[in-house]
């Protein structure tokens, strides 16, 4: 496993706030060779330092202007891998177990607040989640480094 040393951070939050960053601009910027930061890149991606790369994607141009979190409870007999069906449910983002009240917490994107409420009736709360609570977002104030 390779060592996250001062460097490895370095090119870690490079990489974090620009995934499109080649090699060599990161060699640039730190001032290294690129093959250096192309092995050491190659390196943390082997570990699973780094899982991978996406795309910060402007979701109300996308049509989706319904932004939601949800926490919830599972139900009795629901375990994480009843939970990991979520994922199939179109545009759910995110699925984290939390401390709390409410153990389940789901970031939620849909076209409008009606289609938000037919997903969550029809999708979310069939998988045996209970005790919801919606939050909608109002507004986005950072949600990746960076960005």
């Amino acid at each position: 496993m390779v060592a996250v040393d001062e460097m490895n951070r370095k090119i870690i939050r490079l990489l974090a706030t620009d995934g499109k960053m080649t090699h060599n601009e990161v060699a640039s910027r730190l001032r290294r060779s690129p093959s250096t930061v192309r092995d050491r890149i190659r390196r943390l991606e082997d570990d699973k330092v780094i899982l991978g790369y996406v795309a910060v994607v402007n979701i109300e141009q996308t049509g989706m202007r319904a932004d939601a979190i949800i926490f919830a409870n599972p139900g009795k007999g629901v375990s994480i891998e009843d939970l990991k069906k979520l994922k199939e449910i179109p545009g759910v983002m995110e699925v984290l177990n939390v401390s709390g009240d409410r153990c389940i917490m789901i970031r939620i994107y849909a076209p409008d607040n009606r289609a938000l409420e037919n997903i969550i009736a029809r999708k979310i709360v069939p998988l045996g989640l209970q005790d919801l609570e919606v939050q909608i977002v109002l507004e986005s104030v950072m949600r990746f480094h960076g960005i």
